[in-house]
C-alpha cells in the first residue's frame, strides 16, 4: 500500500499517521513512529522483563507515556482482529514491565528494611551497647583495626554479593538502593 503526492509524481511506500499499519501482499507495513515504538517496547521493556533484568527497565515516565500513547493510538486504528491482539499484547507487556520494575523496587526496599531490622535485633541481643567496667587488675588490652563500608555499598554487597573483580558495582542497582536509602532517611555515605 502506498500514498501518492498531490504535488508531484513521487510515491511514498511508508504508512501515514492516519493509517499507521497496512498490509502489502504478505508484508505488514508500519508507520515509522509505530515501528520505532514497537522496537523500543521490545528492546527496553519486554526484553528486560522476560530476562528478569528489572533494574534495567527505563523509569522515564514521559518516555513510557509516549510509547503507550503510540501503541494505543495504533491499536485504535487497526481493523484486523489478529493484529489488534498483537498490539494489545504489546501494550500489556509495556505496562507489565513498568509494574515489574515497581514490584522489584518494592521487594528490594523491603529486603533492605528487613536486613536493617535484623541487624538492630542482633545488636540488641549481642549486647553491643553494653559497656564493660574494667577493674584495677585488668592487664590485657587488645587493639583491632577495622573499616566499615558506606551503607550504600554494604547493603549492595549484602543483597547482590561482592562484584566480580574488575567489574565493579552495577550502576542501576546502586541507583535503586540509593533511592531506597534516601527514602528511609538513611545517609548512604555515612
Amino acid at each position: 500500500m502506498y500514498s501518492k503526492s498531490l504535488f508531484n509524481r513521487s510515491a511514498n511506500l511508508e504508512r501515514s499517521v492516519i493509517n499507521p499499519v497496512g498490509i502489502s501482499g504478505t508484508t505488514l507495513i508500519f508507520s515509522q513512529e509505530t515501528l520505532n515504538a514497537l522496537k523500543a517496547v521490545q528492546e527496553y521493556y519486554t526484553l528486560n522483563l522476560s530476562s528478569k533484568k528489572y533494574d534495567k527497565i527505563p523509569t522515564d515516565y514521559q518516555k513510557f507515556l509516549r510509547l503507550y500513547n503510540t501503541i494505543r493510538t495504533s491499536y485504535a486504528k487497526i481493523n484486523n482482529k489478529n493484529l489488534q491482539l498483537l498490539f494489545k499484547i504489546t501494550e500489556e507487556g509495556l505496562v507489565g514491565a513498568m509494574n515489574a520494575y515497581g514490584l522489584n523496587f518494592t521487594a528490594t526496599e523491603l529486603t533492605l528494611e528487613n536486613t536493617m531490622l535484623k541487624k538492630n535485633i542482633e545488636d540488641i541481643l549481642s549486647g553491643k551497647n553494653v559497656k564493660n567496667a574494667f577493674g584495677a587488675n585488668t592487664g590485657q588490652l587488645t587493639i583491632k583495626k577495622s573499616f566499615t563500608l558506606a551503607p550504600l555499598f554494604s547493603y549492595y554487597i549484602m543483597l547482590y554479593g561482592v562484584p566480580e573483580r574488575g567489574v565493579g558495582f552495577e550502576q542501576n542497582k546502586l541507583s535503586m538502593l540509593l533511592s531506597i536509602l534516601e527514602k528511609n532517611c538513611i545517609d548512604p555515605y555515612k
